[in-house]
C-alpha cells in the first residue's frame, strides 16, 4: 500500500475521518460514498503542504461542511453509477485546481457542478402503497451510502369478493407498479377460511405472461391467492376471499332491473303495470261495494217483512 507509506500523519487522519463519518450529522453524503476518505485526506494534505498545520484541519472541516447539504440526496438505483461519476469528477476538479484557485472557491464550484448534474438525473418512480416489492422504485441514499427498497410487505391485504354460487368470477393478479412482462404467476386456494397463511393453500395453476387472471366457475367459500414471481423472488402476493351466497343470480338481476325501472319512471306518473293494478283494484273495490249494498238492502227488506203484523183473513 504505497499511499499509506507516504506519511505517518496522513495515516492518522484517515482513521479519524473513518471514525467521524458515521457520527457527525450530515457527514454521510455522496462526497464520501464514492470518494475514498484516504483520497480526500490526501487532497487536504497536498493543499496544506503539510498535515500538521491549521490549513489542513480547515480543509477537512470545509469538506465536512460541504457534505451536509448533500446528505438528503437520493437517486434511482439505476442512476447510482452516474452519481458516482459526478462525485469523482468533482474530486478530480479539486485536485486539478489545487494550485490555481483557493480551496474554498474550488470546493464551492465543485459543489455547484454536483447540484447541476444531479438535477439532470432521472428520478426513480415513487413507491406505491400498500404492498409489493418494487425494484423500479429502489433508490440510492447518500445519507447511508446504501440502496434502499420500498418499505412495504410483499403480502397485500385480503380483498372481499361477493359472488353467487352459480356465478363465474374473474380475479386479476395485477399490481399498480411495473413488473416484467413474462413474470410467473401462481394461483392457490384455501377452502372455507379467510387466511394469508401459505401453508394452508393448495396450488391451482401456474403460468407466465399476460393477462394474469383466473376465472372461477361455481365458486366455493374460501381464499384464493396469487403470487407474482417465483417463490424465492416474489414481487407481491394478493388474496381474494370469496363470500359465496346461494340463490339464482338471474332472479336477483331481474328484481334489480324492475327496481331500476321504477326509479327511472317520470315523477308524478306510475309505471304501466302499477297503473293497471291500481285500476283493477278500484274496479274490484267498486263491485264489492255494490254487492255489499245489495246485501244490506236485501237484509233490510227481510227484516221489515218479518216485523209487519199478519193480515186478517
Amino acid at each position: 500500500m504505497p499511499v499509506l507509506c507516504s506519511g505517518t500523519m496522513e495515516q492518522r487522519w484517515v482513521p479519524l475521518l473513518l471514525l467521524l463519518v458515521p457520527w457527525l450529522p450530515g457527514l454521510h453524503s455522496c462526497l464520501l460514498c464514492f470518494g475514498p476518505p484516504i483520497q480526500w485526506a490526501r487532497l487536504c494534505r497536498e493543499m496544506a503542504r503539510s498535515s500538521q498545520d491549521s490549513q489542513h484541519q480547515h480543509c477537512l472541516e470545509a469538506l465536512a461542511e460541504a457534505a451536509v447539504p448533500l446528505a438528503p440526496v437520493t437517486v434511482g438505483a439505476g442512476q447510482s453509477e452516474a452519481l458516482r461519476k459526478i462525485v469523482m469528477d468533482a474530486l478530480h476538479l479539486l485536485e486539478k485546481q489545487k494550485d490555481k484557485k483557493p480551496f474554498e472557491v474550488s470546493l464551492r464550484e465543485a459543489i455547484q457542478i454536483i447540484w447541476v448534474k444531479l438535477s439532470q438525473l432521472e428520478q426513480a418512480p415513487a413507491c406505491i402503497p400498500p404492498c409489493g416489492h418494487q425494484p423500479a422504485a429502489r433508490i440510492f441514499q447518500c445519507s447511508t451510502c446504501r440502496l434502499v427498497d420500498c418499505q412495504f410487505p410483499v403480502d397485500c391485504p385480503v380483498q372481499d369478493v361477493w359472488v353467487h354460487e352459480d356465478e363465474a368470477v374473474t380475479l386479476r393478479c395485477d399490481v399498480p407498479f411495473a413488473v416484467p412482462p413474462e413474470l410467473q404467476v401462481t394461483w392457490m386456494f384455501a377452502k372455507d377460511i379467510r387466511t394469508q397463511d401459505l401453508a394452508l393453500f393448495e396450488e391451482l395453476q401456474r403460468g407466465a405472461g399476460e393477462p394474469p387472471g383466473l376465472t372461477v366457475q361455481d365458486p366455493t367459500l374460501g381464499t384464493i391467492a396469487c403470487r407474482l414471481g417465483a417463490a424465492s423472488e416474489t414481487l407481491a402476493r394478493k388474496y381474494f376471499y370469496l363470500n359465496v351466497s346461494g340463490g339464482s343470480v338471474e332472479a336477483e338481476q331481474g328484481l334489480q332491473a324492475r327496481f331500476r325501472a321504477v326509479l327511472r319512471w317520470p315523477r308524478g306518473r306510475a309505471p304501466l303495470h302499477l297503473t293497471t293494478s291500481l285500476q283493477l283494484g278500484l274496479v274490484l273495490g267498486f263491485v264489492g261495494l255494490v254487492l255489499l249494498l245489495l246485501l244490506l238492502l236485501a237484509s233490510w227488506r227481510c227484516c221489515r217483512k218479518s216485523s209487519e203484523p199478519p193480515r186478517p183473513q
